[in-house]
C-alpha cells in the first residue's frame, strides 16, 4: 500500500513481480521534461562540435564526365564483327552494362589511368590526401594512388533506362578531378579498342588457319570421290540406273505372265485329274474335247452307236453286222483315248516349259535386283561421299568469306564505346555542404537531447514511483490512497465509516487485493502496517482498513 499525492499516477508494470517496466510514449516526455536542460546543452555541444568539425573539413570538389556504350557498332559496309554486341534483353542488357561498370571500377582500370597522368597531376593527386610531399616522411613508403583512387575518389554510377554510364572523380584540387575524370573516358576508350583489336587479330588467325586446313581437306575429299566414282563405275550412274530399272520392269512382267500361264496350265490339268477317264466329263473340256481330231473321232464313235441301235433292233448280236459296228466302235474307242492322251500330255509338256521357264525368268530377275540392289547400295555412298564434299565446301566458303569480313573489320575502327561529355573543371565545392552539415547538426542534437535525459534516468536508481516499488521489493501493491490536504485529519479516520467517496472506495480495493491473496477461516489473521518515518499516516490506514472488514463483516 501507498499513500501519494492526487496528481502522480503509477506507472504501467508487467507480471507478477514488476520485474518487467515497459516505458511509454508519455514516460519519455516526462523523462525529458525532468531533465530538458541537461539534454538540451549536450545536444547544443554535440551540434556545434560536429558541425564545426565538418565545416573545417578541406574542400572537396567533383567532376563528371561520361560515356554511352552502344549495343551495336555503326555499319560503314556490310560486315560483321568477330564480338557480337548486340543485346535485346532486358536482364543481359543490365548484365552487359554492369560489366562495364566493373571494369571501370577495376584496379587494373585505375593503375592504368595514374600511369596516363602528367607527373604534376600524380603528385597533386597524392598529396590531396597525404599533405605536400615535401613534408611526407621518407622513412614511410607513400600510399598507393591506385587504390586512394578506387576507393576515395572514384564514384561510377549508371541509369537503368540509359547507356550512359557517369564517371565521378572528387578532390580536393578541382584540375585533378577534370584531369582522372577525363584520363578515365581516354583509357577506358583505348582499353575497348585494343580489347577488340586483339580479339579481331586473334579471329583473323584462327580463321586463317580454318581455312587453309579446310581448303587442303576438301581436295582431298574431291579427288577420293572421283576415285570412287570410277572404281564403281559410277561415270553414268542415272543411265545405268534406268537401264537396270528397265530390265526389272521386263522381267517382272514376264515373271507375271508365266506365272500367269502356269495358273491357266493347272488349272487345266487339275479339270483333266478329276474328269478321269469318263468320257462325258472329258468332251466338255474345252481343251480336250474341243480338239479337232478328236472331235472327229468322237463324231465317228456316236455315228456307230446311233448305227448300232438301228442294228440292234434288226439284228442279234452275232449278225456279222452288228459284230462289224462293235469291232469298229472298238477301234474308234481307243483312236479316241489316243487322242485324249495325247492331249494331255500337250498340256503336261506345256506346264513343264512353263514352269521352267519361270524358273529361269525368276532367276534373271533376282539376278536383276542384286544388281540393282549393289548399284543402289554404290550409289548411296557416293551420295553419301558426295554430301559430305558439299558441306565441306559449303563451310570452306562460309569460313572463306568470314575471314574476308574479319579482316577487312581488323582495319576497321568499330569500338562501341564513345564520348559522351568530357569533364569540366569544377567551379564550387560539393562538400563542406552546409545544409547537410545542418541537417546531420540538427539530427545529432534531436538524439542527444532524447538521449541523455533517458540515459540519466537508466542510471538513477532512486526509488520515485509504485513501479519501482514494485520492482524492488518483487511484489504488487495492493492500491494507493491519494493526499487530500484540505481534508480534516480526525475525518479521515473515520472515512470508510463516513463513506468518503474519496477514500472508500481505494481502501475496498485494498480489501478485495487483501481477500484474494489471503484465507479468511477461523484462524486468526494478523495485519501489520509500518512505514519509514513517523507521521505517514499508519493510524490513518489501520483504522480505515479495520473499517472496511467491519463493513464486510
Amino acid at each position: 500500500m501507498s499513500r501519494t499525492d492526487q496528481t502522480s499516477k503509477p506507472q504501467n508494470t508487467q507480471g507478477s513481480g514488476g520485474s518487467d517496466q515497459l516505458i511509454s510514449v508519455l514516460d519519455v516526455i516526462r523523462i525529458v521534461r525532468q531533465r530538458w536542460l541537461v539534454g538540451g546543452f549536450c545536444a547544443v555541444v554535440i551540434a556545434v562540435a560536429v558541425g564545426s568539425l565538418l565545416l573545417m573539413q578541406p574542400p572537396q570538389y567533383r567532376a563528371q564526365s561520361s560515356l554511352v556504350i552502344e549495343l551495336d557498332t555503326e555499319n560503314i559496309i556490310d560486315v560483321k564483327e568477330v564480338v557480337n554486341t548486340g543485346v535485346r534483353n532486358q536482364n543481359l542488357l543490365v548484365s552487359f552494362m554492369n560489366t562495364h561498370i566493373e571494369r571501370l571500377k577495376s584496379r587494373s582500370m585505375a593503375e592504368t589511368v595514374m600511369a596516363a597522368l602528367e607527373p604534376e597531376m600524380h603528385d597533386l593527386f597524392l598529396e590531396g590526401y597525404v599533405g605536400p610531399l615535401e613534408d611526407f616522411d621518407s622513412t614511410k613508403e607513400l600510399p598507393d594512388p591506385a587504390g586512394l583512387l578506387v576507393k576515395r575518389a572514384l564514384e561510377v554510377n549508371w541509369g537503368t533506362e540509359s547507356q550512359a554510364i557517369q564517371i565521378i572523380i572528387t578532390h580536393s584540387v578541382p584540375e585533378v578531378a577534370q584531369a582522372v575524370a577525363n584520363q578515365y573516358i581516354n583509357q577506358y576508350i583505348k582499353y575497348k579498342a585494343k580489347l577488340r583489336s586483339k580479339s579481331t587479330s586473334e579471329a583473323v588467325s584462327f580463321l586463317g588457319q580454318e581455312v587453309e586446313e579446310l581448303r587442303v581437306k576438301l581436295a582431298d575429299r574431291e579427288l577420293a570421290l572421283q576415285a570412287y566414282r570410277k572404281e564403281k563405275n559410277l561415270v553414268t550412274a542415272k543411265r545405268g540406273e534406268s537401264i537396270i530399272s528397265q530390265k526389272l520392269t521386263q522381267w517382272s512382267e514376264a515373271v507375271t505372265n508365266a506365272r500367269v500361264r502356269l495358273s491357266g496350265v493347272e488349272s487345266r490339268l487339275k479339270q483333266i485329274q478329276l474328269a478321269g477317264n469318263d468320257l462325258a466329263p472329258l468332251m466338255n473340256i474345252p481343251f480336250v474335247g474341243g480338239r479337232d481330231d478328236v472331235k472327229v473321232i468322237y463324231a465317228q464313235l456316236q455315228e456307230l452307236r446311233r448305227e448300232f441301235k438301228v442294228l440292234d433292233e434288226t439284228y442279234l448280236s452275232r449278225h456279222p453286222k452288228m459284230v462289224e459296228n462293235a469291232a469298229s466302235q472298238v477301234a474308234v474307242k481307243e483312236a479316241l483315248s489316243q487322242a485324249i492322251e495325247q492331249a494331255r500330255q500337250e498340256v503336261s509338256v506345256e506346264h513343264a516349259t512353263i514352269a521352267g521357264e519361270l524358273e529361269d525368268l525368276e532367276a534373271r530377275l533376282n539376278e536383276t535386283k542384286e544388281e540393282a540392289l549393289q548399284m543402289e547400295l554404290d550409289l548411296i555412298d557416293y551420295r553419301m561421299l558426295e554430301r559430305k564434299v558439299e558441306r565441306l565446301r559449303l563451310t570452306y566458303e562460309t569460313l572463306s568469306e568470314r575471314y574476308s569480313e574479319t579482316t577487312i573489320a581488323e582495319r576497321m575502327n568499330l569500338n562501341t564505346v564513345r564520348v559522351l561529355d568530357l569533364a569540366v573543371k569544377p567551379s564550387s565545392p560539393v562538400w563542406p555542404d552546409n545544409k547537410k552539415i545542418a541537417l546531420v547538426s540538427f539530427c545529432l542534437a534531436g538524439m542527444f537531447f532524447v538521449a541523455v535525459p533517458l540515459g540519466l534516468e537508466f542510471l538513477d536508481f532512486r526509488v520515485k514511483t509504485f513501479s519501482d516499488i514494485e520492482a524492488y521489493v518483487g511484489k504488487q501493491l495492493l492500491g494507493h490512497i491519494f493526499d487530500f490536504p484540505n481534508k480534516n485529519e480526525k475525518r479521515l479516520v473515520k472515512a470508510v465509516l463516513e463513506n468518503d467517496e474519496d477514500l472508500q472506495e481505494p481502501f475496498r480495493a485494498i480489501y478485495s487485493g487483501l481477500r484474494l491473496k489471503l484465507k479468511f477461516g477461523r484462524d486468526a489473521v494478523s495485519l501489520v502496517l509500518t512505514s519509514s518515518m513517523p507521521s505517514e499516516g499508519k493510524s490513518f490506514v489501520a483504522s480505515n482498513i479495520a473499517a472496511t472488514f467491519a463493513m464486510h463483516k
